[in-house]
């Protein structure tokens, strides 16, 4: 019986507190587009001291953060890439004869004539960054919807 009542009592004090619990924001969406068009498949973060949000855009540039944001300032960061993965060194399959260390030069174009490029970031440099970016929101302690970037 002793135990019932303690787990009861601790089922209850659960569900009380504050509204943003540890771990778990407020719920923050909104639409990212570039030059107007909606911006599918992009990352977006927003970013405090001790919390990142994430989100994904879907096929019409709309996102909503999986695990909200905590209220108050946040720095966002967006970012798409545009072209997969760094490509193979030329006149070499993947890994053939190399280790690691040699593999990783080789992508990064060391000893190849040929420039070697990897994907290609759609969103500007000033927005793409969380360390860097000069976007920040305002996010209220009861979550924010319609929050929409044009680049």
């Amino acid at each position: 019986m002793y135990r019932m009542t303690c787990l009861l009592a601790l089922l209850l004090l659960a569900g009380c507190g504050e509204s943003v619990k540890a771990g778990r924001g407020v719920p923050v969406s909104g639409k990212l587009t570039l030059g107007g068009t909606p911006l599918a498949d992009a990352d977006v973060l927003f970013t405090n001291d001790t919390f990142v949000g994430f989100g994904k855009t879907d096929a019409e540039g709309n996102y909503r953060l999986v695990q909200g944001a905590l209220p108050g300032q946040n720095r966002v960061s967006l970012s798409k890439y545009e072209g997969g993965k760094a490509p193979t060194p030329t006149g070499a399959p993947a890994g053939d004869g190399m280790d690691a260390g040699q593999m990783a030069a080789a992508q990064m174009g060391w000893g190849n004539e040929k420039k070697q490029t990897g994907p290609k970031q759609l969103v500007p440099a000033d927005y793409a960054d969380p360390a860097t970016t000069k976007l920040t929101y305002e996010v209220s302690a009861e979550g924010s919807s319609g929050v929409d970037f044009n680049l």
